[in-house]
């Protein structure tokens, strides 16, 4: 796993540098969550864990469910 938690020095930055970055973060955080959902979404089968396919990408079962449905 890429360790981000270092990549940026926050106390160095402005208030618009912050803002740019949390959005640009958001909109990465959407593409991510948009990918993830398709590849569950092609991967799933009726009759699958749902409690077992949530645990392993990390999120909760409704959120499993609302996806698939």
């Amino acid at each position: 796993m890429v360790d981000m938690e270092n990549s940026y020095d926050y106390q160095s930055m402005d208030t618009r540098k912050l803002a740019d970055l949390r959005a640009w973060q958001l909109e990465r955080l959407e593409d991510v969550s948009n990918a993830l959902k398709g590849r569950v979404r092609a991967e799933y089968s009726p009759g699958d864990s749902i409690h077992h396919l949530a645990e392993k990408i990390g999120v909760t079962r409704a959120t499993v469910y609302a996806w698939v449905k």
